[in-house]
């Protein structure tokens, strides 16, 4: 993904207030590490990476 600032595109991320410029910014990080950073996972870590 390229280095987005704070611009919320409409279908990625959940509808959120313009007003709001750090909440979006750490909303989205948490919602795609477990879905896809096997690193929290710690039953990824028992699996190859091949997983992915």
């Amino acid at each position: 993904m390229s280095m987005l600032p704070v611009e919320p595109i409409p279908g990625e991320m959940p509808p959120m207030p313009p007003g709001q410029d750090m909440p979006p910014v750490k909303e989205p990080e948490p919602e795609h590490l477990p879905d896809e950073a096997p690193v929290p996972n710690p039953d990824e870590n028992d699996k190859p990476p091949n997983v992915l």
